[in-house]
């Protein structure tokens, strides 16, 4: 992947860095903290807003998209993705450039929702008796903590492929496995009908940004001996 930013924009960022702070005694705090507020932020956009959600237009391919209630088990899959990406990346600078641009692609996205909420309808696909039980029970489920709000662009889809990117960086012979596992995430944002295709393609652009301003263009500083023992 290829990208450049305005010369007066790498101009910006190549006068200030953020510390390296993260150490492997500190790693399991951080990791939860950073889920804690990626949390918070999250639901509470999705259930506070600012003004009503505005539906998007449908595209053709949204149309042509079926329903598949059995994929919310990919869908779902993300929580489990985040911890196991997390505690395989290796390389703690890379972990500490992961930490700052997830938190920095969670707070533009809720403010994003904040300003332009945005909602899918998903009442024009009700789930029907011919779902198993288990499928249903976690259908439900979902559609009641994560309301039908905080569409576009989809922070499913960008924290995914955030996270996807990071093995660009650190053994990069996993990417594959979790460049295909992210990606079949992705798509089940719109076989559960909970993403249009808008969402899917701003989701991973914005993605894409912030991979390149923190893990190519941001300079990071090395934190004190002193201090890393102290953490």
């Amino acid at each position: 992947m290829t990208s450049e930013l305005p010369a007066q924009f790498k101009t910006v960022l190549a006068q200030w860095s953020l510390p390296v702070f993260m150490t492997r005694a500190n790693k399991n705090r951080v990791g939860f903290l950073l889920a804690l507020i990626a949390t918070v932020l999250y639901l509470g956009s999705n259930h506070f807003h600012l003004y009503p959600p505005r539906l998007l237009p449908m595209w053709w391919i949204d149309e042509a998209v079926p329903f598949i209630p059995l994929s919310v088990w990919f869908y779902i899959s993300e929580y489990l993705f985040f911890p196991v990406v997390y505690f395989t990346c290796r390389d703690l600078v890379n972990l500490n450039k992961y930490f700052y641009s997830f938190l920095f692609l969670q707070t533009i996205s809720v403010l994003i929702f904040i300003v332009w909420p945005t909602t899918y309808p998903r009442e024009l696909f009700p789930l029907t008796e011919n779902v198993d039980g288990v499928t249903y029970f976690i259908f439900n489920l979902l559609r009641t903590a994560d309301t039908a709000a905080n569409c576009c662009p989809s922070l499913h889809v960008s924290s995914v492929y955030l996270s996807v990117f990071i093995f660009l960086d650190d053994q990069r012979g996993k990417f594959p496995f979790f460049f295909i596992w992210g990606t079949l995430i992705a798509l089940s944002t719109l076989t559960t009908k909970q993403h249009y295709m808008v969402d899917v393609f701003s989701g991973f652009f914005m993605a894409l940004g912030t991979y390149w301003i923190f893990h190519r263009y941001i300079a990071y500083r090395e934190v004190a001996s002193s201090e890393l023992l102290r953490a």
